[in-house]
């Protein structure tokens, strides 16, 4: 092949599938019937091959095609190409089913916290293949991870408004106002509103989304308590009122497992309950792949086994 002819574009893989099929069955009137060609379309093609290559690859021995030299090299990186292409397939195949890929997103605190890690286990051992990569910072986080295509996706747990991205909700989760089981007030289990005005709380800082709910239905409900201290994460309020420092309205995820234990107590406010939306955020038109899809659903499916009512306490 000279250089001027090397710039030509390469022959077509259907020519090479060809060759292929003359090769392995040492016959261009099998190799027809095989691909379901005339003969002549077969050996156009092979033609084709040997002037792009500019050597002969068969040659006929004794009333049979055998390879030449040249055809045996070519052989040996055709048959890698079409491995190579039939893992391709395999992996696209799992791929479409959602057993095989990157999945990578981000999600806000409470989700990425205290739900994603029960979620990401069995789904794990579920989809082996899946590989996953979770960023967790606020729902403002996430969203600009996503805009800025660091992430494909997120779960958020504040309301956001952004025209150009999707948000569905998956669930809810509800905010309880909780308190340690030896503080004197989890003997009360329930509250006026009048009454939770009297009582200092634990805060989170100005700007948490989840703080900004809770003032928001505390002012409409004419129950605004004052602070006693505000902490800048869902862990650390939840430890300050494990420690009996005093009350805190708790993201219901967040302490399921220590009002299962007892270790908590919730205590009902009359007339008042506070929940919030969990949703998935995409870039809008976006298609997520088989395993994000997958793990949305399950994501879903455990939000949707997770009690909002606040009768435990």
């Amino acid at each position: 092949m000279t250089s001027a002819e090397g710039s030509r574009p390469p022959p077509v893989l259907y020519y090479l599938h060809t060759f292929h099929m003359v090769a392995l069955e040492q016959s261009f009137t099998r190799a027809a019937r095989r691909l379901d060609l005339s003969q002549p379309a077969v050996s156009a093609h092979i033609r084709a091959l040997e002037h792009y290559y500019g050597v002969p690859l068969f040659e006929v021995r004794q009333r049979r095609t055998h390879l030449t030299a040249s055809g045996e090299a070519l052989f040996a990186y055709i048959n890698r190409v079409f491995h190579l292409l039939d893992e391709a397939n395999q992996v696209l195949e799992a791929t479409r089913f959602g057993q095989h890929g990157l999945v990578c997103f981000g999600a806000s605190t409470t989700l990425g916290n205290y739900l994603l890690p029960t979620v990401l286990g069995a789904f794990g051992r579920a989809h082996p293949g899946v590989k996953f990569e979770a960023a967790v910072g606020t729902s403002a986080d996430v969203l600009a991870w996503l805009k800025a295509d660091r992430v494909q996706f997120g779960f958020v747990e504040a309301p956001l408004h952004d025209a150009d991205v999707q948000v569905e909700p998956l669930g809810q989760d509800e905010l309880v106002l909780s308190v340690a089981a030896r503080h004197p007030l989890a003997r009360r289990q329930r509250m006026s509103t009048a009454d939770l005005v009297s009582h200092p709380i634990l805060r989170r800082e100005a700007t948490s989304g989840t703080q900004q709910l809770v003032d928001t239905e505390l002012a409409r409900a004419g129950a605004m308590s004052p602070t006693q201290l505000v902490l800048g994460s869902t862990e650390a309020l939840k430890q300050a009122v494990l420690q009996g420092v005093g009350l805190a309205w708790l993201p219901r995820l967040a302490i399921r497992h220590e009002l299962g234990r007892g270790e908590l107590t919730s205590i009902t406010v009359d007339g008042l309950q506070i929940c919030r939306t969990l949703s998935l955020i995409r870039m809008r038109g976006a298609r997520l792949s088989a395993a994000a899809d997958a793990l949305v659903r399950e994501v879903g499916d455990a939000l949707a086994h997770e009690p909002i009512s606040s009768a435990d306490g």
